[in-house]
């Protein structure tokens, strides 16, 4: 009789020293180069439920492979604007973040680049509080929140004219205002596969309730939240809950997967994941030049279009035959949410190809060869 406990206390023992744990060793470092990629269109893609010695098959994903190196913060182009950074990553392509790094965290502490609300401005960011993104040892299960809030100032003068006619009286400063609070719960551990590799995980639920408000002031009145009146001007205004599901593991410097969720329709939306062991078509290492990339390439259905540094804007995608006689057109309006394209080719027959992107002014930015296989 004593035989079924004892038995049972072995398994549930053993399946408890299964789990790993994650310490600030896989926090990245100056010197190491990153390598991910980001699938903007996952298919197949369940994350799961929460619990212990859970399995992921992330085998289907698709990227481009894109390399960061990280540097002293003393490296970057602000570095004097955050003296309590200690390393400085890119961010493709709109700017630098920077970060703080010790035994138990590593937080942001500010960014310097292009602004959030799309005016083609560059600003520089303090984060107060700094903004943790990831914590050291990580075990299964625990529970962190935390928040923050950021101001970000504009001179009237920087704001378009058509989002001033939306308000009623010309105001004399303008500000962006984000606060954010956040529950991180590492609430699973398991076996996850990416393309080109296996790896033993802690998986993190990050759930953020984000609220973004543009106010304005009229001296000497106090600060007027005038959101409603321009949010068809910056549509990621308002009160959002951004979730996504961070996969880690030891001894790796990039999370495994990133995977972020629709937290209203619990659809995937997008995977960043590690490419570390992974041989793909392209390996992009960004040179801050508007570009596009097709994967696979060879193709055979299809092809998935990546559009890469673009501003804000309209462009079109055409592919040409080997002539130079256009055979198909696609027209895009391009933002922060809009970064990849599946074509349909199975019309198309087998041969070499052009594509073009070309901007709202019918400047081509780039051509490349693409080429369809049949089996």
């Amino acid at each position: 009789m004593r035989l079924l406990p004892t038995l049972f206390l072995f398994v549930l023992t053993a399946s408890l020293s299964a789990q790993i744990t994650v310490t600030s060793a896989s926090f990245p470092s100056v010197g190491d180069t990153l390598k991910v990629a980001l699938d903007g269109m996952p298919s197949g893609i369940d994350v799961g439920p929460s619990g212990t010695d859970q399995t992921w098959d992330f085998t289907s994903l698709q990227g481009i492979t894109r390399e960061n190196v990280v540097r002293p913060a003393s490296g970057g182009n602000n570095a004097d604007r955050f003296p309590t950074a200690d390393i400085v990553t890119d961010l493709d392509p709109i700017g630098e973040l920077y970060i703080r790094k010790t035994n138990s965290r590593y937080e942001q502490v500010g960014y310097a680049g292009i602004d959030p609300v799309g005016l083609g401005l560059n600003v520089v960011v303090n984060f107060e509080p700094s903004i943790v993104d990831r914590r050291a040892p990580m075990t299964y299960p625990e529970v962190n929140t935390s928040g923050y809030e950021i101001t970000l100032p504009f001179s009237v003068d920087e704001i378009p004219g058509d989002i001033l006619d939306n308000l009623p009286v010309t105001p004399d400063s303008v500000r962006l205002r984000v606060v954010s609070s956040r529950t991180d719960f590492v609430d699973a551990w398991g076996e996850m596969e990416v393309p080109g590799g296996t790896y033993q995980v802690l998986r993190e639920q990050r759930t953020e309730l984000r609220e973004s408000t543009i106010e304005t002031k009229i001296n000497p009145l106090p600060w007027i939240d005038v959101t409603d009146l321009v949010m068809g001007a910056f549509p990621f205004l308002g009160t959002d809950t951004i979730l996504t599901y961070n996969f880690y593991t030891e001894g790796i410097k990039e999370p495994v997967a990133i995977v972020t969720v629709d937290a209203e329709e619990e659809t995937v939306q997008s995977v960043e994941y590690v490419a570390n062991d992974v041989i793909n078509n392209v390996a992009y290492v960004n040179s801050g030049r508007a570009d596009v990339f097709a994967y696979p390439n060879p193709a055979i259905e299809s092809a998935r279009f990546e559009f890469m540094n673009l501003d804000r804007g309209a462009y079109r995608l055409v592919i040409y035959n080997i002539l130079g006689v256009e055979v198909w057109r696609n027209d895009y309006e391009i933002n922060q949410d809009q970064r990849t394209t599946k074509v349909d080719l199975s019309d198309f027959r087998k041969g070499t190809y052009l594509y073009s992107l070309i901007d709202e002014r019918g400047k081509t930015l780039t051509t490349k060869r693409l080429i369809i296989l049949r089996p």
